[in-house]
């Protein structure tokens, strides 16, 4: 799928429902979510959607901050809605070993940067506070999302460079995670 198709999909659900809830837009999309624990290991399992007779299911792990949770839960969404699930791929884990599922995790991350922010907003904010990291705090998102949004800013010719982290698809299985404050996930 090309980053041209990955934005207008995104950008067509955001304009469509303007939802920045996760939970909300699962509800319209008539997609079941469920929360359960799953531990908070470093590989631990962070979410996956599931397709069983044109039925679709999130399950995100419970003991993950809240706003993981959220960005996970998009992540998820991202797949359903770049219509993944109708390749064979293994829905538990991403161990970045076959193309097929380094390139569709790749598509959902870019999904959660295009759908969540706001291309004029990141730049303005990226001005403002001249902070990467910093920006990525602003916008409520970790720093491994903003770099996909760089990525299409750049893309786009709207950013030159290289954002100063440079992530792989299987990014936000390695998020550090803390039961203390989500902010310790920037």
């Amino acid at each position: 799928m090309t980053k041209d198709e990955i934005t207008r999909i995104a950008q067509k659900l955001r304009n469509t429902y303007h939802v920045t809830e996760p939970e909300k837009l699962c509800q319209i999309l008539d997609i079941w979510y469920d929360y359960m624990p799953m531990g908070t290991e470093t590989d631990c399992i962070k979410g996956f959607i599931n397709r069983s007779n044109r039925c679709y299911c999130i399950i995100i792990n419970d003991d993950l901050p809240e706003e993981l949770k959220r960005i996970i839960m998009f992540h998820e969404i991202g797949h359903y809605a770049l219509k993944h699930m109708s390749k064979t791929i293994c829905t538990f884990k991403d161990y970045g070993i076959y193309n097929v599922i380094s390139d569709t995790e790749n598509e959902a991350n870019l999904f959660v940067a295009e759908y969540l922010l706001d291309s004029e907003e990141t730049m303005r904010t990226l001005r403002e506070t001249n902070s990467f990291f910093q920006t990525a705090a602003i916008l409520n998102v970790p720093p491994e999302i903003l770099d996909y949004k760089w990525r299409m800013l750049s893309y786009y010719k709207r950013l030159a460079g290289q954002s100063p982290i440079q992530v792989n698809s299987d990014c936000l299985k390695h998020i550090q995670i803390s039961r203390n404050s989500d902010s310790n996930m920037r």
